[in-house]
């Protein structure tokens, strides 16, 4: 089901992946992104309800497998699989974009922007449309964005001289009905051109057309490759230079090709003698690399001047030289200046702008006609319509330089000298330094009366003077500009004439840069870099420039006094381009520079799970770095139906997760939340347990037909309600009964005597689980009371209690008596089990006793039985009959 997936690749390590959505009634999808086995990276498993998904924080090399499952209840099915490395999926989407980028440049293509020759189904490049317009279009919007900047499409030769006639011959595009836009061409020579069939080699080029001459002629291509152009856009680039030198005659003697690539600092990135054929030029394009950096043009063209136009990098001073220059923004420094020295030296330069690129800017640097050196389109793709016109502008240009009485360079080491006589010879230029440089030479055969030393900056400055003694023959210049090529005429002055001097060219050297740049310490949010002192440097300038999502260039410039310094302040997951210059003064050396990539915001470490229950679980991990302001700890279960969201100070390791479900999986991820953003979660799952069941059961008999069940409630917060349920073991109907999830004792009531009962109970918690059953065996017991009570033998004080022994073992009676008349004179004493009568002593005569007995079965205690009994009345004795002993009797008050 891979065919299912669509992957887009958003950053180096973003993905976003969609599917096509399922049919039925679904709870949702799992997402889960593992890496290959053995890998100690943590997976990542999350839930969504849509179509699609993004995972970031993946590495850009390695390969996962990425798995969604369709999710159904507490069911998961697999939907798709597929294995991908993030690189491999980049790469593929170029390929792509660069086929769609290729046809777009070829005439069929150009259809849409309604050029009547790609109607007709011939080449675009050999009837392109005049580049001062807006390609077909009606007036009054023509009119309009004619008034924006950077809209149209510049360097029209419709009036230039000395013009291709192809081109000479072209009229502007009106706007008018498909029909009427397909009229025959009104120029021969282009309708002849517009019937050719193009080949596919033919539309990749872009152009059929060939420059037939040989003259010798230097051409190097300045090229922008800063940050704002992009990988891809840097791709048609490259086809553009490809095709633009394609009908060119390239060999040692004939046309040579250099190239610089600039940013922050020029590279050569191959000199003009590097190659002496087309295949091995258009080769070294097709491997030319993207540089990133930010736009100094000043500086590139400056470098133009003192490296790639040199003898010992392939310049030849009898050939013209061309300078194509193609930019897309703004130099951040001064362009001009450079420029103009160029110009000076005779050396043409054309500008080709893109996009955002500064017009104003391309017709300073570029040389006149501007009509046929300044081109100016609105995106990189259309940079394919200038191809066929600005070959064959060069094309002439190449021509009529070479047909003009002018075979060398403005600039040449030692001219020749007519008059030897008066002329000296030999110039030598020695111990040279940043900042001076030793002038020798030969006197001429008749010694002048003084020499005139004229000395300048070849990119232009004041020219500075020294006058010697005729006799002298050696100077030494001081207080000159560092890396800076000087111009130096020795002239011989005469009392009538001035002979031929001597010119020579020599550059200072470079100030000392740093060296041993490396970075020290490296965070999400700065870089500390450290390198070697620089003897003689009074400080050092720090130039730290990045293009964070794809923003305008960014640029940080910091000075420090010691060889360190901490750039803070800045991006996560950024690379950042930094060089150091060594400042003397006010004079810089040149840069040492170095590339680092910010580290990511740094998720949480080490996740864990414990005191795991059926409704909660702490989850804890370790903090990655100090600069974390808080945690944000989300779950999710399996079944996307609880989910939640807690956020706790930076500080925090650990945090409790509840009210969670029972025997539920939990996806829980923990992100680090920083001032510049969010880092990407750690992930993992964790089961709740099973609700746990009432415990301890204890049942206790009461008197008559009832039981008290007592157990322990493990988790009495979270439980509704208990329900318990008994029955005879011999499986008469059973009974129910609830009590409330706060409670832990119940009353069992109408049960049997001398019966087995089996009583079960389990629970019911909040989120709906039922707890499992426990159950308890108990057998009812008679406790019978004694029986067939009686009371004989009444006495004035006492009275004897009879009874018939119950069934069973009996552990002792209760006797409770009391007269009737005075129930609060109650008196309790007990009697042997083995016992069947009692004598109650101490009672008083003719009183009517209540007699209460009960027996103490080792079960408990029976049911009573009573009666009630009378003592006997005292008899008086007759005292008459007895006299002697009548003073002894009480009376009655005694």
């Amino acid at each position: 089901g891979s065919g299912r997936l669509k992957l887009t690749v958003l950053s180096e390590d973003r993905l976003q992946m969609k599917w096509k959505e399922t049919e039925g009634n679904i709870n949702g999808y799992k997402v889960r992104v593992k890496p290959m086995a053995g890998d100690s990276e943590q997976e990542v498993m999350l839930k969504t309800k849509t179509p699609k998904a993004t995972v970031g924080g993946l590495s850009p090399t390695k390969e996962y497998t990425l798995q969604v499952y369709v999710l159904n209840g507490s069911q998961e099915a697999l939907f798709a699989k597929r294995k991908f490395v993030i690189e491999e999926l980049k790469n593929a989407s170029q390929t792509r974009n660069n086929r769609r980028n290729s046809g777009a440049a070829s005439g069929k293509n150009l259809t849409s922007l309604g050029n009547p020759a790609a109607e007709h189904g011939g080449v675009a490049e050999a009837t392109p449309p005049p580049l001062n317009t807006v390609l077909t279009q009606p007036a009054k919007d023509r009119a309009e964005k004619k008034r924006q900047k950077g809209i149209q499409l510049k360097g029209s030769g419709e009036t230039a001289r000395n013009q291709p006639s192809v081109e000479a011959s072209m009229t502007e595009a009106t706007p008018t009905t498909t029909k009427s836009s397909q009229r025959p061409p009104a120029n021969p020579e282009r309708g002849s051109l517009g019937k050719e069939k193009p080949t596919k080699d033919s539309l990749r080029r872009g152009s059929q057309f060939q420059c037939d001459t040989s003259a010798m002629t230097d051409i190097i291509l300045l090229v922008d490759g800063s940050w704002s152009i992009g990988r891809n856009n840097f791709k048609l680039i490259k086809e553009f230079l490809s095709n633009l030198i394609s009908p060119f005659n390239i060999a040692q003697d004939k046309i040579r090709v250099g190239l610089s690539q600039y940013s922050s600092d020029p590279r050569t990135e191959w000199d003009l003698s590097a190659y002496s054929t087309r295949d091995q030029v258009l080769e070294a394009m097709r491997n030319l690399r993207y540089k990133g950096g930010n736009t100094f043009t000043g500086l590139a063209l400056t470098h133009v001047l003192e490296q790639n136009l040199k003898p010992d990098a392939g310049a030849r001073l009898e050939a013209e030289k061309l300078v194509i220059l193609l930019t897309d923004g703004k130099s951040q420094d001064d362009a001009n200046l450079a420029a103009q020295t160029l110009k000076n030296l005779g050396i043409e330069i054309f500008a080709i702008g893109v996009k955002n690129a500064d017009e104003a800017e391309l017709k300073q640097v570029a040389s006149e006609p501007l009509e046929l050196t300044v081109y100016n389109v609105l995106d990189f793709p259309l940079l394919s319509s200038l191809v066929g016109r600005l070959t064959r502008v060069l094309c002439t240009r190449i021509k009529e330089k070479n047909n003009k009485e002018n075979a060398g360079s403005t600039v040449k080491d030692i001219p020749v000298n007519m008059g030897p006589q008066l002329s000296p010879t030999d110039l030598k230029i020695s111990a040279v330094t940043s900042k001076s440089m030793h002038l020798t030479w030969s006197p001429p055969l008749r010694p002048p009366k003084k020499y005139r030393i004229v000395y300048y900056p070849s990119k232009g400055g004041i020219p500075k003077e020294v006058v010697l003694d005729g006799a002298v023959s050696s100077l030494r210049l001081s207080n000159l500009t560092s890396h800076t090529e000087y111009l130096v005429s020795v002239l011989p002055i005469y009392d009538t004439v001035v002979g031929d001097g001597l010119r020579g060219v020599t550059s200072t050297l470079p100030l000392s840069s740093p060296r041993s740049l490396r970075v020290s310490e490296l965070s999400h949010n700065s870089i500390r870099l450290s390198w070697k002192a620089v003897q003689g440097a009074t400080q050092y300038l720090v130039l730290c420039s990045a293009a964070p999502n794809g923003a305008e260039d960014y640029t940080m410039e910091v000075k420090v006094a010691q060889p360190e310094v901490l750039l803070d302040g800045l991006s996560p997951s950024t690379e950042y381009s930094v060089a150091v210059y060594a400042m003397y003064g006010e004079d810089a050396s040149d840069p040492a520079s170095i590339q680092e990539t910010t580290l990511a915001l740094s998720p949480p470490r080490y996740l864990s799970f414990s005191e795991l229950s059926h409704a909660s679980v702490r989850v804890s991990w370790e903090a990655a770095s100090a600069a974390v302001k808080a945690h944000r700890v989300t779950y999710v279960s399996s079944r996307g139906s609880n989910t939640g969201e807690v956020e706790v100070p930076g500080a925090a390791t650990s945090t409790v997760l509840r009210p969670l479900s029972s025997l539920t999986q939990y996806f829980i991820s923990v992100q680090s939340m920083y001032d510049e953003g969010d880092s990407f979660p750690i992930t993992g799952n964790v089961t709740t347990l099973k609700v746990p069941l009432p415990r301890a059961l204890k049942v206790t008999e009461l008197s008559g037909s009832s039981l008290r069940l007592q157990w322990e409630a493990v988790a009495a917060s979270d439980v509704v309600v208990y329900q318990i349920k008994w029955s005879t073991v011999g499986g008469e109907k059973p009974q129910e009964l609830s009590v409330a999830g706060n409670v832990a004792t119940a009353v069992l009531p109408g049960l049997q005597k001398n019966t087995d009962y089996k009583i079960s109970i389990w629970a019911y918690y909040k989120d709906g689980a039922r707890s499992d059953t426990v159950s308890v065996q108990h057998r009812t017991n008679s406790r019978s009371p004694p029986t067939n009570l009686f009371i004989d033998s009444e006495t004035p004080t006492s009275l004897q209690v009879h009874w018939t022994p119950p069934d069973g073992r009996v552990q002792h009676y209760k006797i409770i008596y009391n007269p009737v008349s005075d129930a609060g004179a109650q008196q309790t004493i007990m009697a042997s089990g083995k016992s069947s009568s009692v004598t109650l002593q101490s009672l008083l005569p003719d009183r009517a006793y209540k007699v209460i007995v009960s027996a103490i079965h080792y079960t408990g205690e029976s049911e009573s039985t009573s009666t009630t009994g009378r003592t006997g009345k005292c008899v008086t004795p007759v005292l008459s009959k007895f006299p002697s002993i009548r003073g002894f009797i009480p009376s009655k008050a005694e």
